[in-house]
């Protein structure tokens, strides 16, 4: 095992667990987890949820009033089209809030343990995963429709082709559930937990990194492996697409490109720290942090454009986030005097960090 991520494996996981490929023993992400609209980026860290205006990076409103540091917020925020941001807490409360004001307009407290992933808001529905292993069906009012009990805790957001949803889950199982009447339409066995969220392709696959080391492309239609490729090492995210090819990363530091057709390797680079949130796509190139603090813009022919270092005191374990031009990075610190929020421009710039006002 390679130095350069005994750490976090230290951090994270009781690795003898997981390799045995039992996930029960898995411990959460600490980790901030960020996404964005138009006017803003929202920034679920620690103790609040953030909104922090793209312009100028000062905040806008933080949630909720007064904080607590046994109920932290790590699961990704998450849009809904009619104007609500959906998080999970700690607390074991799914909370909307209303995107001007800041405040919680409902809670669903159905739940049992902790919230980790973000939901899927689709279908005019919200689909929220939780670690009491059951994956939750809301209206948009925040009211229980049907639940579905999975074998193990659900970490990664499910995704939707409108008439499925598909979510992997710890104890390395991927379903396909019925998204009007939560029946369970199949489910496949894979070679390792499934940390993060699957990818749809355009030509019914399903794509999905494990913590065994491989990416996998299921078929929509049976749950079947259409192909299998290698990582190097555990995946935790899982890949991106940019509707051609597949990215994904893994704990040696290896940024990888797939063919989403399941040919031949693309290429490689060897990055300066273990990976642990996926890629993501901004303004055509490919942006991902390691634990190391370094953040890379690289092209989709795998040239490094850019390579960003943070401070000595970051390590980017959170999914970036694409705001127009701008890629958002989530960085983790001890250090009080650094931001939680980086804003880079296309040349990789920083345009602006986000420290939390006292």
């Amino acid at each position: 095992m390679k130095k350069k991520y005994l750490g976090l494996i230290g951090l994270l996981l009781p690795l003898a667990v997981v390799l045995s490929g039992c996930a029960a023993g898995l411990t959460a992400s600490s980790w901030s987890a960020l996404t964005a609209d138009a006017k803003n980026a929202y920034l679920a860290g620690g103790p609040y949820v953030y909104a922090v205006n793209l312009q100028t990076g000062t905040q806008v409103w933080r949630f909720p009033s007064s904080s607590s540091a046994s109920n932290p917020f790590y699961a990704t925020p998450v849009l809904t089209p009619d104007g609500q941001l959906i998080v999970g807490g700690f607390d074991k409360k799914l909370y909307s809030i209303n995107l001007q004001t800041g405040q919680s307009t409902w809670q669903f407290t159905g739940a049992h343990d902790r919230w980790y992933g973000g939901v899927l808001a689709a279908n005019n529905m919200i689909y929220a995963p939780n670690a009491d292993y059951n994956l939750y069906a809301l209206d948009l009012k925040g009211q229980l429709q049907w639940t579905f009990e999975a074998d193990q805790s659900i970490w990664g957001a499910p995704v939707s082709d409108g008439t499925n949803i598909y979510f992997g889950t710890l104890g390395r199982k991927v379903y396909a559930v019925d998204a009007k009447t939560g029946k369970q339409v199949w489910m496949q066995v894979l070679d390792g937990a499934v940390l993060g969220s699957p990818v749809l392709g355009s030509a019914n696959d399903l794509f999905i990194g494990t913590y065994g080391g491989t990416l996998y492309a299921l078929s929509t239609a049976n749950g079947k492996t259409d192909w299998s490729k290698p990582a190097s090492s555990w995946i935790w995210a899982g890949p991106v697409s940019d509707g051609t090819n597949l990215y994904v990363g893994d704990a040696n530091g290896k940024l990888i490109a797939y063919p989403i057709s399941g040919g031949t390797k693309l290429w490689e680079q060897d990055l300066n720290g273990a990976i642990v949130g996926s890629p993501c796509i901004c303004d055509g190139k490919i942006v991902v942090g390691t634990e190391a603090g370094t953040v890379y813009f690289i092209d989709p022919a795998g040239k490094i454009l850019q390579t960003i270092a943070l401070s000595t005191t970051m390590k980017v374990y959170a999914t970036p986030a694409a705001a127009g031009t701008l890629a958002l990075v989530a960085p983790t610190s001890t250090a009080s005097t650094d931001p939680v929020l980086v804003a880079l421009d296309s040349a990789g710039a920083t345009k602006w960090s986000f420290i939390p006002p006292k």
